[in-house]
């Protein structure tokens, strides 16, 4: 069952997120100009170059992928061109993915048009925009997500110059950032539709060497999504390596040693066990835990533990409790409550006011109006009709509904699209979940029945058992917050309680 439990997607987000925020072309030799903000960059130097460089990726020094990366000057800016390959395994099954980015910005690099694809085991995931200006003059980037051929659109208002991921550093060109001076960035994020901010922050000089090669570089600190990345820039102001999530090391390499030099024929990483939390005290009967107490280390963000009255945190005690059932609430659909309108609410990648899932609601519930035997009928049909695959793409529910198949990723948006269309709120959750002595991340989903309640659609679960700990909530979007605590937190069970009747300590 562990193969169906692969957080696989999510990991790589993160993994992705590593490499997507500071690939980047040629920096000036630092001068003494400073700029204040990024809005106030100005062309008021030479244009650059044309350019490429190339990267290899790394992992305990396993080759596992390669960047490549080109800048070619065109009529009133550039235009940006960026592929990459990641050898990775996702619980026993190996993956190859592939993403490309191509995109026009404008002479102060900030976003115009993009295109960015990522392909896995021939899955295909396309994010396009523009930058528009409104009837008043006003930007906003509109755009389209794609996956499994189905296509959704999202359209947001812009505040300020929007710049892709990876070509942030461009606007430092020509530009010294003295030790503890920061910059800040609204990027658009492919990975999530999202605006996010980057926050750039000179380190110092640094000595380093590379591949036996002794050189003087400059740091920088790079905050995203609450984790920081460093990057390291020869006296020519090119990046000669990075440091990204997850262990994840970027080496400036030539063409070929990039692509055919240095691949190890080992096992590739394994996203979902290389972030498993280990625990010393073992459950025998995990499924059946209807209280579970731990202790959590490694963080002291309460955010991330405390979700009351399921799952309650206080100076590092954890405590969940399984849901009753005889305490849930019955109502008739849909639920016209307003204080959930976000939980019944389409997203890019819940599309449940989308046809074929409102559809595919109907034929399920077949005109059940009770809450909560709507829950167990899409729970069921959930369960029985997506196979139990590993995978390693971008979970949406309408992708999931095409296919049929997918880990926990797929079963959640899916189900929780499903019971927004039938008039159920609902959201997804994601955390970790027991299985062979760890805690392993997970997706599954909760829904409101007077309470939320924990559903796993992956393991026929409702509600789902006490070893299911949340860290956040909210769809597919939202889970680049795990940055903050995958490779930080570490558990240790206290005791448990299984089927409300036995207690078994330590156990």
């Amino acid at each position: 069952m562990k193969r169906v439990l692969s957080f696989g997607i999510i990991l790589f987000w993160l993994v992705m997120v590593g490499l997507l925020i500071r690939r980047t072309a040629a920096v000036d030799t630092p001068s003494t100009e400073t700029r204040s903000s990024p809005s106030a960059i100005a062309p008021d130097h030479a244009p650059l170059a044309e350019h490429e460089g190339w990267m290899g990726i790394y992992h305990q020094d396993k080759k596992i992928g390669y960047f490549h990366r080109r800048l070619i000057p065109v009529t009133g800016g550039y235009q940006w061109q960026e592929r990459s390959q990641m050898k990775l395994r996702v619980m026993n099954t190996d993956q190859t993915v592939h993403t490309e980015v191509q995109a026009n910005i404008d002479q102060r690099y900030a976003l115009q048009d993009f295109s960015f694809r990522l392909v896995s085991a021939g899955a295909v995931f396309q994010v396009t925009g523009a930058v528009h200006s409104d009837s008043e003059g006003k930007h906003v980037l509109r755009g389209q997500l794609t996956a499994g051929g189905n296509t959704s659109s999202f359209s947001f208002p812009l505040q300020e110059p929007l710049y892709l991921p990876t070509v942030t550093q461009l606007t430092l060109h020509g530009t010294a950032l003295h030790p503890g001076e920061e910059r800040r960035y609204s990027i658009f994020n492919p990975l999530t539709a999202k605006t996010e901010t980057v926050q750039v922050t000179a380190v110092g000089r640094e000595p380093l060497t590379v591949k036996g090669r002794s050189l003087t570089t400059t740091k920088l600190a790079e905050r995203f999504g609450g984790t920081t990345v460093h990057a390291w820039l020869d006296q020519d102001g090119e990046v000669v390596k990075e440091e990204a999530a997850l262990g994840l090391v970027l080496l400036r390499e030539s063409q070929t040693e990039a692509v055919n030099h240095g691949w190890s024929d080992d096992t590739p990483l394994d996203l979902v066990s290389s972030a498993a939390i280990p625990v010393r005290n073992t459950l025998s009967d995990p499924r059946a835990v209807t209280r579970l107490r731990l202790t959590v280390s490694g963080t002291n963000d309460a955010s991330f533990f405390n979700f009351p009255p399921r799952q309650q945190y206080s100076d590092g005690a954890l405590t969940i409790l399984r849901e009753t059932p005889n305490a849930f609430v019955s109502y008739r659909l849909p639920s016209t409550d307003p204080t959930f309108s976000a939980d019944m609410t389409a997203t890019p990648f819940l599309q449940s006011d989308h046809p074929r899932i409102k559809e595919q609601a109907r034929q399920i519930l077949k005109g059940e109006r009770d809450a909560p035997l709507a829950v167990q009928k899409l729970l069921d049909w959930t369960y029985t009709t997506l196979d139990k695959e590993p995978t390693v793409g971008i979970p949406t529910a309408l992708e999931a509904l095409s296919s049929k198949k997918g880990d926990c990723n797929e079963h959640a948006v899916l189900f929780t699209a499903l019971a927004r269309a039938a008039g159920i709120p609902s959201r997804v959750a994601a955390g970790v979940v027991y299985m062979d002595g760890a805690f392993y991340y997970h997706a599954w989903s909760e829904v409101w029945l007077g309470q939320w309640v924990a559903v796993d659609p992956v393991l026929n679960q409702f509600p789902a058992d006490a070893t299911h700990i949340k860290f956040i909530q909210g769809g597919p979007e939202e889970h680049m917050a795990l940055l903050k605590i995958i490779g930080q937190v570490r558990m240790e069970i206290v005791s448990h309680e299984v089927r409300a009747s036995r207690a078994e300590g330590g156990k």
